[in-house]
């Protein structure tokens, strides 16, 4: 099996030498290839956890008694593999296959930061953590907002036309609860993950200009609810809407668990939004070979050069690099002493961290749910996937969007602007994880998102942003399922609300 997920990418010339280099490599192994696959990534994110060639074995333990298992898959970054000598090329494809050979893939006895683990739980996502939790040393030292990090320097998530929009329907749901004399007197609405604060200072003008245009006074009534991880980030945000008094609340928040935060929140919020919060939370993996599934487990390493560099240049041993970071995560980087050395210390090592990776068996799908609060079981996805294809569980972005829906008030909305993957077709191309500055950047399943919400009683739409040519941004939108019935013609139905 040889896919080739960087079709649309990768120039033809591209895939000259590294198919023959394929070729070449499997006749030089004493290995069944029909137990052989091959991927061909296009990784588009130049900083990311993948070495450009990989081997993943089936198993810890990869001398498997079923013949018909697989035994391993050969990963290869096309983007970068084009530029490598032929030589070389075929030299790593070999000695990466011979070591899946029934050892652990530890082909340069590299320094490992933890032990084999599934993806959610890997130390990866303790570097991300602590960027945001000390974001402000980060900015200080590299002296840019983190936002300069986004494609194009700037989040769809301010778009003004794209508000006009919601913000029209969303004030038609508050003049029909009018109507019927069910307008709470406060309108609670919630941001999850406010930025600098830019996304906030839109929404609320833009409200106030449409309350203003058509004579409502549901502008005094609103409580606008801040929540983010950061409280630096809060700090910014709340400085850019002080206008609004009041009326604003920041609110430091674990998104892992948001209803722990906001339970005195449950069923009162008629507006929730968010903008690339999820592709920022953790995620397992899942595919299916033949009638068995598997997942990747990821261990977080450093190659023997970069570990020796990077101790040189911050004069230290190299046995006291994997302690130092341990330290750096736990206490921030002024443990160091000198914070900006600190700083410097911890991006330094985020760029050297890639990720090995082997497979291991799912034993029971059927017994194991997506998320605790969504009602999905892993079975139930592995059903339609198609083989060798590797999807997200979202694991933990999903348990956070099942609490939210929990807070929705009946007539409420959650709109959520990220990066969905809105069908699985759209996984025969490499979809993450990559690294954005200090943080993860990841994609989402978004037909399972769509699930879980109907599971629990919702409407599910999951669209393409269409107010900025090229953008990779897609629009999840989830509402009561009865509350579609009275959003009029001028609202969109999914198809599958409808039936």
């Amino acid at each position: 099996m040889i896919q080739l997920s960087c079709i649309g990418r990768a120039k033809p010339e591209d895939l000259q030498s590294i198919l023959p280099a394929i070729a070449e490599a499997a006749a030089a192994v004493d290995l069944d290839h029909s137990r052989l696959a091959a991927v061909l990534d296009w990784v588009q994110y130049k900083r990311n956890f993948r070495a450009a060639v990989m081997v993943r074995p089936f198993g810890l333990d990869t001398v498997d008694p079923r013949q018909q298992a697989p035994l391993a898959e050969i990963a290869i970054d096309v983007r970068r593999a084009k530029d490598m000598e032929y030589g070389e090329l075929v030299s790593q494809i070999v000695d990466r296959l011979s070591k899946a050979l029934g050892i652990i893939p530890d082909v340069h006895e590299c320094i490992h930061l933890e032990d084999w683990v599934r993806p959610s739980k890997s130390v990866m996502w303790s570097f991300n953590r602590s960027y945001w939790r000390h974001l402000a040393a980060w900015d200080e030292t590299f002296q840019k907002d983190y936002a300069s990090a986004l494609p194009g320097g700037a989040s769809d998530g301010t778009n003004p036309d794209f508000w006009d929009e919601q913000i029209s329907d969303f004030l038609r749901t508050l003049d029909r609860l009018d109507e019927w004399s069910e307008l709470p007197d406060e309108i609670h609405v919630v941001e999850f993950g406010v930025g600098d604060g830019q996304q906030a200072k839109v929404w609320l003008d833009r409200f106030a200009a449409a309350c203003a245009e058509l004579g409502r006074d549901y502008l005094g009534r609103v409580r606008y609810l801040m929540a983010d991880y950061s409280p630096h980030v809060l700090e910014i945000a709340r400085a850019r809407v002080a206008e609004y008094g009041d009326q604003v609340e920041g609110l430091e928040l674990d998104f892992r668990n948001p209803i722990h935060g906001l339970s005195h929140l449950r069923g009162k919020v008629l507006f929730a939004h968010t903008c690339n919060l999820y592709d920022n939370l953790p995620t397992d993996e899942l595919m299916r070979v033949g009638d068995r599934a598997y997942e990747p487990l990821v261990r977080a390493s450093i190659t023997p050069s970069e570990a020796t560099e990077i101790a040189a240049r911050y004069g230290m041993g190299e046995d006291e690099l994997v302690p130092k970071v341990q330290e750096v995560l736990r206490h921030g980087p002024a443990a160091w002493g000198d914070l900006e050395r600190g700083v410097r210390f911890w991006s330094d090592v985020w760029d050297a961290v890639h990720l090995e990776e082997v497979y291991e068996e799912i034993a029971a799908p059927a017994a194991i749910r997506v998320a605790p609060s969504g009602d999905l079981h892993l079975d139930e996805l592995l059903d339609e996937l198609p083989e060798w294809t590797r999807v997200h569980a979202s694991t933990v972005a999903v348990e956070s969007f099942a609490q939210t829906l929990a807070l929705l008030h009946h007539e409420g909305v959650l709109v959520a602007q990220d990066l969905f993957v809105r069908e699985t077709g759209q996984y025969a191309a490499y979809r993450g994880p990559g690294k954005l500055e200090g943080s993860i950047v990841n994609w989402l399943n978004g037909p399972v998102f769509q699930l879980v919400g109907e599971r629990a009683g919702f409407g599910v739409e999951v669209a393409p942003f269409a107010y900025r040519e090229g953008s990779n941004t897609v629009v999840l939108t989830a509402r009561h399922r009865d509350a579609y019935r009275g959003l009029g013609t001028t609202a969109a139905v999914p198809a599958a609300v409808a039936a």
